[in-house]
Parts: structure tokens; sequence; C-alpha cells
């Protein structure tokens, strides 16, 4: 997240919406927000159901969810024009690649 935020400015320009989830609490994903200074929607008490909906890989760590990354490009009318999904952060999309992606295809 740290990485889109270096460049939500540049995102924003493009009128590139970005909206984040967590499985943390409301107070964990408050103070991710705060402490990384982000500057976009995050939400907060991502469940296994919701996990399952998006198709992102999960697993369990010490009894407690994790979720895989999993990133989405929408277009404006709901249709999905790119995703990623992971089982590490390797091969995340970057914030330049996703301005180059949604650039060309305007």
């Amino acid at each position: 997240m740290a990485a889109v935020q270096e460049q939500i400015r540049l995102l924003k320009r493009l009128n590139i919406n970005v909206i984040a989830s967590s499985p943390d609490t409301e107070a964990g994903a408050r103070e991710m927000v705060s402490s990384e200074k982000l500057d976009f929607a995050v939400g907060f008490g991502m469940d296994r159901q919701m996990n399952n909906c998006v198709h992102a890989i999960s697993g369990e760590r010490k009894g407690e969810l994790i979720v895989q990354p999993a990133e989405f490009i929408i277009k404006p009318g709901g249709e999905i024009a790119a995703s990623m999904y992971a089982t590490t952060q390797l091969g995340r999309m970057k914030p330049r690649e996703i301005a180059v992606f949604v650039k060309d295809r305007s």
C-alpha cells in the first residue's frame, strides 16, 4: 500500500480511484491508514465469505485469516479490465504500470 500511496497523485490525475480491503478490525485498519498516511479508502473486516467473492487465495496463520493479494482494475461500467492473484507480494501490480495500462486504454 505504501507504493500506491507514493504514486497516488499520478493515479488521481488519471481519475483512477484506489480502494483497498483488509481482514484487520476497524481499529487495526485505521491504525494502518494513519501510520502509513494513506490517502485512499481502506475497508476492514474482510472475512472468508468476502474473500471468496473475489476469489482471492487465503490461508491461516496462528488461527487468523490471511488474505493474499488480489488486485483488480475495474472499468467505470463495472467490467474487470485486469486482475492479479498471488500467494506472495511478488508480482503485485505496480502503480506506474497501472497508470500506463489505464492511460493506454483511455
